[in-house]
Formats: structure tokens, sequence, C-alpha cells
């Protein structure tokens, strides 16, 4: 990628309302509405699953659960309740990244799960802008309780007189506020 525009510097294009999906004003892709879903939870006596009683939170870009236990006999249903933020407490983070080409999306959720990422952790869907996938991620501590929304597009860079590929990048944090992303992420040079 070539730069990086946090979108926090257009925050004022937002005006006052807090929908519960993000639209980038850059590039104007909306992006999918998140669904925390519980799972209720099993355990197998003998041959049986039985429900312990809890739930398991899953985050995913469709209401319908991928899976769970909810089919089964004596099982509670998978309730689905549409997020716009997370808890300052969660010790994890979202990433939601677009990709206006279905094949790229396709690679990266293959390296997703080449890389060792479960797949209750990974997550997508497509729209007529495209397809969104969806990471829930954790070891980097600074980001855990946000919601970080990632599209880009192709610019002209005036000062270099070219073309170049341009990533946009909104972090959410557990208000529901957009924050500077350089502030939370940690830099590697």
């Amino acid at each position: 990628m070539g730069n990086i525009i946090d979108m926090a510097s257009f925050e004022h294009l937002r005006g006052q309302q807090k929908p519960l999906r993000y639209t980038c004003p850059e590039t104007g892709v909306a992006f999918p509405v998140i669904f925390k879903v519980l799972i209720p939870d099993a355990e197998m006596e003998g041959d049986q699953p039985v429900f312990t009683g809890e739930f398991l939170a899953y985050y995913q870009l469709k209401e319908q659960p991928r899976h769970g236990n909810s089919d089964l006999p004596g099982f509670p249903p998978s309730p689905a309740t549409k997020i716009s933020t997370l808890q300052a407490e969660d010790a994890f983070y979202l990433d939601v990244v677009h990709f206006s080409n279905k094949d790229e999306a396709e690679g990266f959720k293959k390296a997703c799960f080449h890389l060792g990422m479960e797949m209750e952790h990974v997550s997508w869907t497509e729209s007529e802008q495209g397809a969104f996938v969806l990471l829930t991620r954790e070891g980097n501590t600074k980001n855990n309780g946000h919601i970080i929304y990632r599209t880009s597009k192709n610019e002209f860079i005036e000062m270099l007189g070219m073309l170049l590929p341009c990533e946009y990048i909104a972090a959410f944090n557990s208000a529901g506020e957009i924050v500077p992303f350089k502030d939370i992420e940690d830099y590697i040079e």
C-alpha cells in the first residue's frame, strides 16, 4: 500500500449520528453491520451433547449463525445483536477489511487460515461494493476494544505525479468515537 489515511481527520464529515454501519467518506464504501452472535456452549455426556448453561460470543458479518448448537434438542436459540462498539475491557479487537476484488478477499482469507487463524475468528460477506472480511484479533493490547475499518482506492498524488494505492483506516473506541489510528497502533520500523 502507498499512503495510509487516518479517517479520524475527517470525523466532522460524519455529523452527529452514530450509525450501526460505517461509511468511509473518502471511498464511499458502506461497511456491513457487525453481529455479535451467542452460541450455546456444549459438553459431551456419554455420546450426547448437553447445554452447559453458558454462551460463547462470536462476531460475524451475517445475522444467521454460521454454526452452532441451537439446532440440537434442548439447546436455546443463538441470539444475534447488531453492534457498533466493543467494551473497553474486551481482550480483543475487530478488523473489518474491504476488498473491491473478490479474488483478493479469497486470497486474504486463505492466508489467514494458513497463518493459523481459527475459523470462528474469520467472517465474510459480499455486497455490490465488494467483499468484506471481519477478523476477531488478539495480541495487540493497545487495539483491544476497538473496531477498525480498512478500505483502499487509487489516488493521484500530485507531488509525486503518480497514481498510488491509498489505504483508509477508521478506528472506533468503546464509546463509538473515531480515534486517530496512530494513537492506538504500535508501528515497527
